[in-house]
């Protein structure tokens, strides 16, 4: 896929989270999908792009990484709980692109949350990262203010 089709699949789907969003705004999470980095080194200025399908109503929630430091934390959340991972790009510049990474791409989850965890080398050869995922039962993601 080429870099302005990418574009245009993220600003509909950022459209489409927008206009939800602001209808969901009470709604409680639904399934999540939690990330932790420990890479030793990294290549270049990779980019991340992970989009989310919710399945029951078709909501596409796009998130974009990128990854600046060998340690990181973050956290994507869906509002249903089925949901299907459809894009999970790792890009390095115009040119060298992981596509489906970590194999996140296969198939729908349903009441399903993950932890992907990092480690390795992040480069263009997708042999030298190694990315293990834990897929566990979830109903509901919880956050609790500080008030």
């Amino acid at each position: 896929m080429t870099l302005k089709k990418i574009c245009v699949v993220f600003l509909l789907a950022l459209s489409t989270f927008l206009s939800i969003t602001a209808v969901n705004a009470q709604d409680p999470f639904g399934q999540n999908i939690q990330i932790t980095t420990n890479f030793r080194a990294l290549m270049g200025k990779p980019t991340w792009l992970l989009i989310i399908r919710d399945v029951q109503n078709g909501q596409v929630l796009p998130y974009l990484y990128d990854i600046k430091n060998n340690d990181n934390f973050w956290i994507a959340f869906t509002y249903g709980h089925s949901y299907r991972v459809v894009a999970s790009t790792l890009k390095f510049g115009r040119f060298a692109v992981i596509n489906n990474f970590c194999h996140l791409e296969n198939g729908i989850l349903t009441g399903k949350s993950m932890i992907v965890t990092l480690t390795g080398d992040l480069t263009p050869n997708r042999a030298t990262a190694r990315c293990k995922v834990l897929k566990y039962s979830d109903t509901a993601f919880t956050i609790v203010s500080p008030s």
